[in-house]
């Protein structure tokens, strides 16, 4: 049996409550898998009838992965366990994964079969805000059909499953019933410590001079759109964006001019994800950080992962993975398994890897670009922080002259929990942060002052700036000798005393 954290324990006797029905919105790490099969448990010792469990997924890995944890967590053997996805059709299985795409003709029917042979049925929707738009949301159909007594039962789970049109996904599985997020997390320590980088970037003159003027005309196409729909004042951005598209859709004057507005939209932000400074700004990061780390790099668009992967390939031959979706299914499993292996010690992707999969322990990892998605980005960072004891660092670059946020997370409430958040701008190839510039003065000027080897200041104050993408300089003084002391190199030994210099200097005892 496992033990239950104490949020997974409260959520269960609330869905208990709300009639065995709900959706759980949880970030990501913090273990809705295994509140899903023990809430499948315990409602098969309170159910009078034969219980049947169904999951549905958005996509084919994530259907191995919960075929896995239910023959992990429930003893299930292969046989009782059916997958209903491509060419392989299972059904009548005690244990029913769909994988949505396939499932929208025919999991209506199969609910609506085992309920009328005198099961009971536990639908399990994975993440659950997939399931809203009107292909998808067929999987419910069957709700229309039930009999109020019908011994059915539901369970969403989302990191957000907040979406325009929430109630499509809410009658058949039920109201949010419990809510556990980021923070939440890091107080209770179910994810990782991390140190968070926030790099505030540049565009080139050129590509400002783009931004800019996309950015008039959108001005001007949403200013117009505003007159003759009002109710569009107000609306936050995700909702705002999806009656753009509602807009853009329907025969009338004002949809050419949402049409218009959306591919600003669309041209705007692909300027600003393949900004030059991107990767540029990322190699330095991954060389600044030591030369074993495992490192996730997170790219929004393709064309930015392959041109990463290629300028990384360069300086680390046969360490860097590029995993995306418009790789083969067998090329993107022998990626991960290298990763997962440790013979890759890089791995570039893009939205392929955002929900759902489970990868190994990773040292840092560095979001190249991300999208405006709230979801995305709490998934993102969720990828990188599941439980270790090491703390973690997550890199998140920014054009500070577009409308790109310089916070991860909305709402991440970073000294309540203890998070250092280190604010940097990426000027000339190196990083600048104003007070630690006094420290690097104040430790160059003691070490000349003894009349050192001038080759020697230039190496501690290279050793100097990797202690800020590092963030060893916040370790308190004995943390920081004991890793001198167990140094295994000069190399070694030469950094954690120019790291030891910046925390006497910090701590005002140089």
């Amino acid at each position: 049996m496992i033990t239950l954290h104490d949020w997974q324990e409260e959520c269960l006797n609330k869905w208990a409550k709300n009639g065995y029905r709900g959706i759980v919105n949880a970030v990501t790490g913090s273990g809705k898998t295994v509140l899903a099969l023990t809430a499948a448990r315990r409602l098969e010792t309170v159910s009078d009838k034969e219980l049947r469990v169904i999951v549905v997924v958005p996509q084919t890995f994530l259907a191995t992965q919960w075929k896995d944890e239910i023959k992990r967590q429930l003893g299930a053997k292969s046989a009782d366990i059916g997958m209903y996805s491509g060419k392989r059709k299972d059904h009548g299985r005690k244990y029913m994964i769909y994988v949505v795409n396939s499932a929208r003709y025919s999991l209506s029917r199969h609910i609506l079969s085992d309920i009328r042979n005198g099961y009971a049925v536990l639908l399990i929707a994975d993440e659950c805000h997939h399931y809203g738009s009107a292909e998808n949301n067929r999987i419910f159909d069957f709700y229309k059909a039930l009999d109020e007594n019908a011994p059915y039962y539901a369970l969403g789970l989302s990191a957000t499953p907040e979406i325009v049109n929430f109630r499509a996904i809410s009658t058949p599985l039920g109201q949010e019933i419990y809510s556990y997020d980021l923070g939440k997390a890091l107080q209770d320590r179910i994810i990782s410590r991390f140190i968070l980088y926030s790099i505030k970037l540049c565009f080139t003159d050129k590509e400002h001079a783009e931004y800019i003027d996309m950015s008039v005309n959108l001005g001007k196409c949403l200013l117009s759109l505003k007159k003759m729909h009002p109710e569009l004042n107000g609306l936050p951005p995700d909702l705002f964006f999806a009656q753009l598209q509602r807009l853009a859709a329907l025969n009338n004057d004002s949809a050419q001019t949402a049409r218009t507005a959306l591919n600003l939209m669309y041209n705007r932000r692909t300027l600003c994800h393949m900004a030059a400074e991107r990767p540029r700004c990322a190699v330095l990061v991954v060389k600044a950080l030591p030369v074993q780390s495992r490192i996730i790099l997170f790219c929004e668009r393709i064309q930015a992962a392959e041109q990463l992967s290629h300028i990384l390939s360069e300086t680390y031959p046969r360490q860097v993975g590029l995993y995306h979706s418009k790789m083969a299914d067998n090329a993107r499993q022998d990626v991960l398994d290298r990763y997962s292996h440790g013979s890759l010690r890089l791995l570039i992707c893009c939205k392929a890897l955002d929900e759902g999969l489970n990868i190994p322990s990773t040292d840092a990892g560095i979001i190249v670009s991300c999208s405006m998605s709230a979801r995305q980005r709490v998934q993102r960072l969720g990828r990188m922080l599941r439980h270790s004891k090491e703390i973690k660092r997550i890199y998140y670059l920014y054009i500070g002259e577009s409308s790109e946020d310089s916070e991860l997370v909305f709402g991440l409430r970073t000294f309540e929990n203890n998070i250092p958040v280190i604010a940097l701008r990426f000027l000339k190839q190196a990083f600048y942060h104003p007070e630690y510039e006094r420290l690097r003065e104040s430790v160059l000027d003691f070490v000349g002052n003894r009349r050192c080897d001038p080759k020697l200041l230039g190496a501690i104050d290279q050793n100097i700036d990797r202690a800020l993408i590092r963030g060893d300089f916040l370790l308190s003084e004995q943390a920081c000798r004991d890793h001198l002391n167990a140094s295994r190199s000069n190399a070694e030994r030469n950094y954690w005393v120019s790291v030891l210099y910046v925390i006497l200097s910090r701590l005002d005892k140089l």
